[in-house]
């Protein structure tokens, strides 16, 4: 049972900012956040990790970089889930403070450390690949996630079931390649339910081999024929 101390234990205001998410099943994830406090926060994704998971955070406040371990309290469903940060340092926290309840910020030294670790610390991370587990997550959410991120990349399978690529370009299917190319390599990946994927960042976009108005509708209408398919072949 979710609890108003869960949502609201703290004052809250809408932040909208990117984040980086990294746990079991999908290493990394980058969503955004729709609101803020100065405790935890709303992480908006259609793929969300069950309550009492642990995550690391990477966002930015203004310029600053804020990282830190988070407990997830509760999940909704194809909306996001609400996480409680777990480790801020005090210059973190202060600065929290300061957005959300409009405080003068008093500057805090970085935290000590040798010269390359206060370089890592103050840079921001923006991982190229997303790895995961289709024991964890679908294809299809694999896919929106890919699609909400407007990512332009590929997505490498190794499953029993098929093995190759699918291409994106901002986020849409342009493409797929194992051992055919375009819908036909596409059709055989949707029977993909175990196995693992890759996906990688590209700064080039991918040839168009397959033609949709949206992922979600490209693959929908791909079950119904692989369905007419099947029936088509049975007894």
């Amino acid at each position: 049972m979710i609890t108003n101390d869960d949502r609201r234990e703290s004052k809250r205001i809408s932040y909208i900012c990117e984040v980086e998410c990294e746990g079991s099943g999908l290493n990394y994830l980058a969503t955004r956040i729709q609101d803020l406090s100065t405790t935890g926060a709303f992480i908006d994704s259609l793929t969300c990790h069950p309550p009492g998971s642990h995550l690391r955070l990477r966002f930015r406040i203004h310029d600053t970089l804020i990282e830190t371990a988070a407990e997830v309290r509760y999940a909704m469903p194809q909306m996001g889930m609400g996480v409680r940060f777990l480790d801020l340092t005090p210059g973190y926290a202060a600065l929290l403070e300061s957005l959300i309840e409009g405080k003068p910020l008093i500057p805090t030294a970085v935290t000590a450390g040798p010269p390359d670790a206060v370089a890592d610390q103050l840079r921001w991370k923006t991982p190229d690949m997303l790895l995961g587990n289709f024991a964890i997550v679908s294809m299809f959410d694999v896919i929106q996630l890919i699609e909400n991120n407007k990512l332009t990349g590929v997505l490498t399978v190794v499953s029993p079931a098929a093995k190759g690529e699918i291409q994106f370009n901002d986020g849409h299917i342009v493409g797929a390649q194992n051992g055919e190319t375009g819908i036909e390599a596409l059709k055989t990946f949707l029977d993909v339910t175990e196995g693992s994927f890759e996906f990688k960042r590209s700064d080039t976009p991918y040839p168009r081999t397959i033609e949709s108005s949206g992922n979600m509708s490209l693959m929908l209408d791909l079950l119904q024929v692989v369905d007419g398919e099947l029936r088509d072949a049975g007894p």
